[in-house]
């Protein structure tokens, strides 16, 4: 009986970890001359506020992820010229726990959110497709299908 509880508590302890830590105020780091000029070279969106807002009056989880993110583009690798994909952090949109996923084609970025829980409602828009200029919400359900939610320029 222990140990079917266990899973239970270790998720619940990640979703009230990510409220703390989401809820505080962060310190970004700003950008300016050289260093600035190369992050937007690399993502542009690293350093869009617009985006991010933008994006959140469509989908508070996107939102959020965008906004951790660009507080910890120094700690999460996303710049390397090896990145790829990552494993995205936990957190809580809503009231629903959150897992998140980033990944990169050159210069096309995905974010992608579900919830932490198998039986927890899938966030909607649930997948964020970002280029140089461009950023399109989808909605992408159990089968794959996507559904254009919302799209603009930033």
């Amino acid at each position: 009986m222990k140990t079917q509880r266990l899973p239970a508590v270790l998720v619940s302890l990640l979703w009230l970890f990510s409220l703390t830590v989401f809820s505080q105020k962060q310190s970004c780091p700003e950008f300016s001359g050289t260093a600035k000029t190369r992050v937007e070279e690399r993502a542009r969106w690293l350093v869009s506020e617009s985006l991010r807002q933008q994006v959140a009056r469509k989908s508070k989880a996107l939102g959020q992820l965008i906004a951790f993110e660009q507080c910890h583009v120094l700690l999460s690798g996303v710049l390397s010229d090896d990145f790829t994909k990552v494993e995205g952090p936990y957190f809580s949109a809503n009231g629903v726990p959150i897992k998140s996923a980033i990944a990169r084609n050159r210069h096309t970025w995905m974010m992608a959110v579900a919830p932490a829980e198998a039986n927890g409602k899938m966030p909607d828009p649930n997948l964020l497709q970002i280029t140089e200029h461009d950023w399109t919400l989808f909605y992408r359900d159990e089968r794959g299908k996507k559904t254009e939610v919302a799209s603009g320029k930033y």
